[in-house]
């Protein structure tokens, strides 16, 4: 019985070549990803950035507390001023007094804003005097609106629009679950011919 031939240092090159060039397709790959999905952030972005031009136009202040003498009795209120700086009219306007996230009174609605209004908030508890000062420092004014466009955004004092997306769920194509499993399955059969050939 012959004995089985050793393998060649040719064998050896070749394989090792294999694998060399296994891994720098493989690095190739994942960079070419990489640059890819960096592509697609900074457009993302641009669009973004692009779409809250009129959002960042719209801005809303508190111009303090006071009381409102109404025939079902006096109350405090807090008043706001809204300007809308752009050349288009923004829709669906909610206006709400906030003080430590919570709101401090029932909002109030505009259904369409084009440039600037002011108004009042009412409160729902009367706030005494010794109160009055915490509460105009620590309250903020929260506006949501529709834009020009139609997205729709919500924004606090003077910090950037927030677009307000439906939470949208997005199951995986077949397509893209089978080209993830062709590569996968591609890349073990490769290194299995290759530690096969090492092995002989």
């Amino acid at each position: 019985m012959l004995a089985e031939e050793a393998p060649k240092i040719t064998d050896w090159m070749q394989a090792w070549g294999s694998l060399a060039g296994l891994i720098m397709s493989t690095v190739a790959v994942l960079f070419t990803g990489l640059l890819f999905r960096h592509e697609v952030r900074v457009r993302r972005e641009e669009k973004q950035d692009a779409e809250a031009a009129q959002a960042r136009l719209v801005v809303a202040t508190l111009t303090g507390l006071t009381k409102s003498f109404g025939s079902r009795g006096d109350h405090d209120v807090m008043g706001y001023r809204i300007m809308n700086l752009s050349s288009a009219p923004i829709l669906d306007v909610m206006v709400r007094h906030m003080w430590s996230n919570q709101p401090m009174g029932p909002p109030h609605r505009i259904p369409v804003l084009v440039g600037e209004e002011e108004g009042e908030l009412r409160i729902w508890q009367e706030i005494g005097s010794s109160l009055k000062k915490l509460i105009e420092d620590g309250s903020q004014v929260e506006i949501l609106f529709t834009d020009a466009n139609g997205h729709k955004w919500r924004r606090t004092d003077l910090t950037s629009p927030v677009r307000v997306v439906p939470r949208q769920y997005t199951e995986p194509s077949l397509a893209r679950v089978m080209a993830t499993l062709a590569a996968g399955v591609g890349v073990a059969a490769t290194l299995a011919a290759l530690i096969t050939n090492l092995l002989r």
